[in-house]
């Protein structure tokens, strides 16, 4: 097992899957790939309990209810990409269940965004029921969210843009010793084009990620090269302890 560090919670500080950012004038919370209706999609059947909604609003009721014990008021809910699952069609659940999640979501901050994701196809009409707009890309002072499958190159150019948020990987990591291995949900923190980058996992319980470690091809999934995120910090964070450990460099994991 690697020798974990505990990564430095200042501005940004990681809460179950997702981000919080912690300024001032601006506190935010970011999630990213819901992907409401994934089980669905792969039990049209309903053989299986659907429980993938009930999970989201119990881990995000865990999430308001710190963020309530330590006084902090959301000014922004941020939707980092694939709110819904079905690329080219809203199912009966996704109509059902998005909804049902962004009118939850949206009594515990002044405004929601979306980013649109690679799934996000139709999420419009869904959005529009709502008035919630769907962005390709959003800034806010010096952090430009983008789902990660597209990369703007105007925004990127920003020099006044000293952090980039991402989605879209899914990462994870399986860690191991003698007697067990073990596939954790990790954040990625490192540097790309002169920004700090830190990309998010998947907000969705039913699905562990893509494994950085074992799995081959991927890593090209995401706008970053294998070659750069290579050298990302793999940081998986323990909602027992409220704390969250760097485990260095994938390049010394793999």
């Amino acid at each position: 097992m690697p020798q974990t560090t505990l990564f430095p919670q200042d501005r940004i500080k990681f809460l179950e899957n997702a981000i919080l950012i912690n300024d001032p004038l601006n506190k935010i919370l970011v999630l990213a790939d819901l992907h409401i209706g994934y089980e669905e999609s792969i039990d049209e059947t309903g053989t299986f309990p659907r429980i993938q909604t009930h999970d989201m609003i119990t881990s995000l009721s865990k999430i308001f209810d710190k963020l309530n014990k330590q006084n902090i008021k959301l000014d922004k809910i941020i939707i980092l990409g694939d709110l819904k699952h079905e690329h080219g069609k809203i199912s009966e659940a996704e109509w059902r269940e998005t909804l049902y999640v962004l009118d939850f979501i949206s009594k515990k901050a002044k405004e929601i965004i979306l980013i649109k994701g690679n799934h996000d196809n139709i999420l419009g009409p869904i959005a529009n029921k709502r008035n919630i707009q769907v962005l390709p890309f959003y800034k806010q002072d010096d952090i430009l969210f983008m789902h990660g499958n597209k990369e703007y190159k105007v925004p990127l150019k920003n020099k006044d843009i000293k952090i980039l948020i991402l989605a879209h990987l899914h990462p994870a990591i399986t860690l191991s010793d003698e007697y067990k291995r073990e596939k954790y949900k990790c954040f990625l923190s490192g540097e790309y084009k002169k920004k700090q980058v830190y990309v998010l996992p998947s907000f969705n319980p039913i699905t562990l990620g893509y494994d950085l470690i074992t799995g081959k091809g991927k890593k090209e999934f995401l706008i970053i090269p294998e070659n750069k995120l290579k050298n990302f910090n793999a940081i998986i964070y323990n909602p027992k302890e409220d704390k969250s450990y760097d485990f260095g460099k994938l390049k010394k994991l793999i």
